[in-house]
């Protein structure tokens, strides 16, 4: 079993039991949880220890680690994993009780409850990611370069997981949710006819769909303070290119599974290394899709509108993309009354050619 899988077996199964609903942001999620439960499930300081402990002991073997790494990987795991599992434990035990009550019911939950169960649940999600990823990265410093390397083919693979489960939840959190086959004990229902049409096939809806390109539109938008015209035309390319995205990782999904098994059954360097580029083949057209998206945002704001961004602190230089110029303001003279700067026409600049 890998690290991620060990790490995940044990806070995730903290974190939400078997839950893996949502990966993205979404639109008004309801508000956390603020009063721990007086009631369900919460591990004991001493269960948490022990799911440390055999964490560590797998860890040592699967990675032929030392007395000093496991030392450091302890220190690092007790130094993150229970601080935020302590930090959240209001929602995630509300989220829990809520999932094990679903379980005990005779029948499966509505759509709607488990959209708004997902949207609650994501956030965490995201940030237990983002932590899996930090640790992943401070134990670098200390693992010797075949650690390093076996790490970051497993490493790959539960970010391909990832991808995977967050392309097909974020259905579930914008009320996909299909109880005849997503419920847990559901019979799975008879093949669909061979004549079934594109135009009779299940769509997917994104209405309520608010992943972290969405978020960056929004940081953009607010960065440049764009008008309504010039937020129209940068929900119109985050849509674009979203579903771009999504119809290639819908395409690509049964090679990306076949890629992730390869990570985590590779026994050799050579043929961890050659699954990770093939790993990094498959994610290639998602960075450059929102490469372009990038590109496209940067076409719209005016140059009064950076300079303006600059000025108020919002922009600096160091947040530019590559290839982006951004207008700094030229101090005026302690009598000038108005720009002693050329005039410029004040329009955005033209967007860039999609590439083939």
């Amino acid at each position: 079993m890998t690290l991620f899988a060990r790490l995940a077996g044990c806070s995730l199964a903290i974190l939400l039991a078997t839950a893996t609903l949502a990966q993205d942001v979404y639109d008004d999620p309801p508000p956390r949880a603020t009063e721990i439960p007086t009631e369900g499930f919460w591990p004991t300081q001493k269960m948490m220890d022990r799911m440390l402990d055999r964490i560590l002991d797998g860890m040592a073997d699967h990675y032929q680690l030392d007395e000093e790494q496991v030392d450091l990987s302890r220190q690092l795991f007790q130094d993150r994993f229970p601080t935020f599992l302590e930090e959240n434990r209001a929602e995630i035990q509300t989220l829990m009780n809520q999932y094990f009550e679903t379980l005990l019911d005779e029948g499966p939950p509505a759509p709607e409850e488990v959209a708004a169960w997902s949207q609650r649940l994501q956030p965490l999600i995201s940030e237990f990611g983002d932590l899996i990823i930090e640790t992943s990265e401070s134990m670098h410093e200390y693992l010797n370069d075949d650690q390093t390397t076996q790490l970051d083919a497993e490493m790959a693979a539960f970010q391909a997981g990832m991808t995977m489960v967050q392309n097909k939840l974020s259905i579930w959190s914008a009320g996909g949710y299909d109880p005849t086959t997503d419920w847990i004990r559901a019979t799975p229902p008879p093949p669909p006819p061979a004549d079934l049409d594109d135009e009779n096939a299940p769509q997917l809806s994104h209405t309520a769909h608010k992943d972290r390109w969405t978020i960056y539109t929004e940081e953009f938008i607010d960065r440049y303070e764009l008008n309504d015209e010039q937020q129209q035309k940068a929900f119109t390319f985050l849509r674009r290119q979203q579903e771009r995205r999504d119809a290639f990782l819908k395409h690509s999904a049964p090679e990306m599974e076949k890629v992730t098994a390869q990570l985590q059954n590779a026994e050799t360097d050579e043929d961890r290394r050659a699954a990770l580029e093939a790993y990094k083949g498959l994610s290639g057209p998602v960075d450059r899709l929102f490469t372009q998206l990038q590109e496209r945002l940067e076409t719209l704001p005016t140059r009064a509108q950076r300079r303006d961004a600059v000025a108020a602190g919002r922009v600096s230089e160091e947040d530019a993309p590559p290839g982006v110029r951004r207008e700094r303001p030229q101090p005026a003279a302690p009598d000038e009354t108005q720009e002693t700067e050329p005039a410029t026409p004040d329009q955005p600049l033209p967007e860039p050619t999609e590439p083939e």
